[in-house]
């Protein structure tokens, strides 16, 4: 290749337009030491305005580089939670807990005696109440 082949010339279709009027040096961004992130909004003349919504280029609740949080719909809800986090927030809202102890389902000595029946005593019953032998007689 030779290098007068390589002048590099600037790009003058609609993709590339050169006349934009940009004034903004972007290798030159303020940093907010703060929220950890650089402020997009440009610095005008009047020391007086406050931009009302300052482009952030992280949105707040966020964290950097993580496709969790839709930064142009933060009422979006669970859309991005684990089937886990679902079902925890649901039985949040039931009122309900998992009890993996099995805490739950033991009975004090007194609500035993309390909860037994006549079917209790038979002994052709199993424990649910069914008959133990319930096959056919052949």
């Amino acid at each position: 290749m030779s290098t007068e082949n390589q002048n590099h010339k600037p790009s003058n279709d609609k993709l590339h337009p050169s006349d934009l009027g940009e004034t903004k040096d972007f290798n030159d961004l303020s940093f907010d030491e703060n929220k950890q992130s650089y402020e997009l909004d440009v610095k005008g003349e009047d020391k007086d305005y406050d931009h009302p919504m300052p482009y952030e280029t992280v949105a707040t609740g966020a964290i950097d580089d993580n496709s969790t949080f839709d930064e142009a719909n933060p009422y979006v809800g669970d859309e991005y939670a684990t089937d886990v986090d679902k079902v925890n927030d649901k039985l949040d809202e039931l009122g309900m807990h998992v009890d993996n102890t099995g805490e739950s389902v033991l009975l004090s000595p007194e609500d035993e005696i309390l909860a037994r029946t006549e079917e209790d005593e038979r002994d052709d019953l199993d424990e649910e109440g069914y008959p133990k032998n319930d096959a056919p007689n052949a």
